[in-house]
């Protein structure tokens, strides 16, 4: 009696059998002869997934951040946005910019705003990556 109901429950409900842990992580592939297998998920991975990224010298970050500094005021109504976030004036500017945190400060500022961080990635054609690494090698986290 109790499996004709748990038979009949599949039916109604759609019941299933639940995959393992390992099919979740396991997408299917395809092979020549049309069998679908599970492919591991460490094959699954990119490239990118792996390779750890380039550490960053802080002259090449400064220039990551001049070329955003650059960005930012090729735009006025990015720079107002800069402007304002960041307490600065025109006037203020040179000055904030002679201070050691100024280029941090830059990519501290693009790193909070992922609109920007993507526009300035296609600008300077180059990956985010590129510039978190910069920001990264300017700004370590103390968790480092």
């Amino acid at each position: 009696m109790l499996s004709s109901l748990s038979s009949t429950m599949s039916t109604v409900f759609f019941i299933g059998t639940v995959p393992g842990p390992d099919a979740a992580f396991h997408p299917p592939i395809s092979s020549d002869n049309g069998i679908v297998r599970a492919q591991p998920i460490d094959e699954v991975q990119t490239d990118s997934m792996n390779t750890p990224l380039k550490r960053m010298n802080r002259d090449e970050a400064e220039n990551v951040a001049v070329s955003a500094f650059a960005f930012i005021t090729s735009d006025e109504e990015r720079m107002g946005r800069f402007l304002a976030v960041s307490g600065l004036r025109p006037d203020t500017i040179r000055s904030a910019a002679s201070e050691p945190g100024f280029f941090a400060g830059i990519l501290d500022y693009v790193a909070s705003d992922e609109p920007l961080l993507m526009a300035l990635a296609k600008e300077l054609d180059t990956k985010p990556e590129h510039i978190m690494a910069a920001h990264w090698a300017l700004s370590p986290s103390e968790f480092e």
